[in-house]
């Protein structure tokens, strides 16, 4: 039966719930059923107060949710019947958002209690992470092409090529015998002397 309510309350699935709660009392049957409507901001929360029933335990992790929502500094909202995840959880559980992307790439929560199975019930949080999708959304930076420099016994062009490197620059030093290869090194630019200068030109 628990398996059952979880997942018609993930699924706000409010006939299956009808239909799971038949048997319950009064009081647990109505909250059941009010769950899936209780998502938003802190107007959710409001509702939640006056609609649920008034154990300690409902009321206490009430306040811990209107807390988060002042404190957190990001958009938040809650959703009541949001009941994913691992069992294990003993406080808020937690998923998050970016634009561009229909499912969470971040899920999370509270599991003080894990530790007591090692000896130590410790507080603890932890999440896990869907790393293919945030480097999707990632913006990328402008890739620019290498910058070409020939090999040469030169003080000026050494110096030249440090200078570059240091901000930030990839410069490459052309090989003798390799010039066959020069569409593989990616370069957009070269170095040239000009007059007693080294100058960095397009190709």
């Amino acid at each position: 039966m628990e398996a059952e309510l979880l997942e018609a309350l993930l699924a706000k699935d409010r006939p299956g719930l009808v239909a799971l709660t038949q048997a319950s009392d009064a009081t647990t049957r109505d909250a059941l059923r009010l769950l899936p409507e209780l998502y938003g901001g802190a107007e959710a929360l409001e509702r939640a107060r006056s609609a649920l029933p008034r154990y300690p335990e409902v009321i206490s992790a009430l306040d811990d949710l209107a807390r988060l929502l002042r404190e957190n500094g990001t958009a938040t909202g809650i959703d009541l019947a949001d009941l994913r995840g691992y069992h294990y959880h003993s406080g808020v559980a937690f998923a998050a958002y970016c634009a561009g992307l229909p499912s969470a790439i971040a899920l999370g929560g509270r599991y003080d209690e894990v530790g007591s199975a090692f000896g130590r019930a410790r507080p603890a949080t932890g999440f896990s992470m869907d790393l293919r999708e945030v480097v999707r959304v990632t913006p990328r930076p402008i890739q620019r092409g290498a910058i070409r420099a020939p090999y040469a016994s030169d003080a000026p062009l050494a110096a030249a090529i440090d200078s570059l490197r240091r901000e930030g620059e990839v410069v490459i030093v052309e090989l003798p015998g390799h010039d066959a290869a020069r569409s593989e090194l990616g370069c957009d630019r070269q170095l040239a002397k000009r007059g007693d200068k080294w100058e960095v030109e397009k190709l």
